[in-house]
């Protein structure tokens, strides 16, 4: 299975401005998409479609949730949105970023070309700033699912209990929050591999794919029911993610 968003970063790419709202309700125009969202220890791609992002007020007006896709969006945080193509076939990438930081959620837009006169009306409807292959570099955007900026050591298990209550799981809850984001994914898992602490598994048709670092010390698992579990990870303060050790 691979673990790849995607393969390099190469090709124009823009930062776009203009309210963001109105760049994610756009999605639903769209079509069909693969969101990816990540935080420390624990990635998923989603196969999706997307709605309209609402503020009902819960939680503060600028949050927005998406009740098709399930992803929400705290946009009171200071944020970069990006418009890249794939390196590999040149699918455009939405993508977004905290200042200075690297991306944290990228959608790609499955049924679009990135020459296509859509996507130039969206760079020139958000007054797209051209970005230097370097700044591409630093966002990570070729990151794999599975590269964190921290990773447990390769000799590190994977406790038999995490393993026998998956084997026997008929739904498999997701929860990832990078912060800015929160996206949730419910399925029956259909393949189930790891190396080292690293789980990797998907449904039988690859719409949901989750990475999990199982010894990362924000890793979470509980039994909802029975064949019933959900995996979240905490986030941890900075200090403590700064102290983890690399593999």
């Amino acid at each position: 299975m691979s673990g790849t968003i995607h393969a390099k970063s190469a090709g124009p790419a823009y930062r776009l401005q203009g309210p963001t709202p109105h760049l994610l309700n756009l999605l639903c125009q769209l079509g069909e998409g693969t969101l990816v969202l990540k935080q420390q220890g624990l990635s998923l791609a989603k196969t999706c479609s997307f709605g309209l992002c609402v503020a009902d007020g819960r939680g503060g007006w600028n949050l927005l949730r998406d009740a098709i896709s399930g992803l929400e969006s705290d946009l009171q945080q200071a944020h970069h949105v990006y418009l890249l193509p794939d390196p590999d076939d040149f699918v455009p990438l939405l993508a977004t970023a905290r200042p200075g930081g690297e991306i944290d959620l990228s959608i790609r837009l499955e049924h679009q070309r990135w020459d296509s006169r859509l996507m130039r009306s969206i760079i020139e409807g958000f007054r797209g700033i051209p970005i230097e292959a370097r700044e591409g570099r630093r966002l990570h955007a070729g990151a794999w699912l599975d590269d964190w900026h921290h990773t447990s050591p390769a000799s590190t298990g994977i406790p038999w209990e995490i393993l026998s209550a998956l084997d026997a799981c008929r739904c498999l809850e997701v929860e990832v929050c990078s912060g800015l984001h929160r996206a949730t994914a419910a399925f029956r898992p259909a393949f189930l591999d790891s190396e080292g602490a690293v789980l990797r598994i998907a449904d039988s048709q690859r719409k949901n794919v989750v990475f999990a670092d199982a010894a990362a010390p924000g890793f979470r698992w509980m039994s909802l029911a029975p064949g019933h579990l959900k995996i979240r990870a905490e986030i941890l303060p900075l200090a403590d993610q700064i102290a983890l050790p690399a593999a």
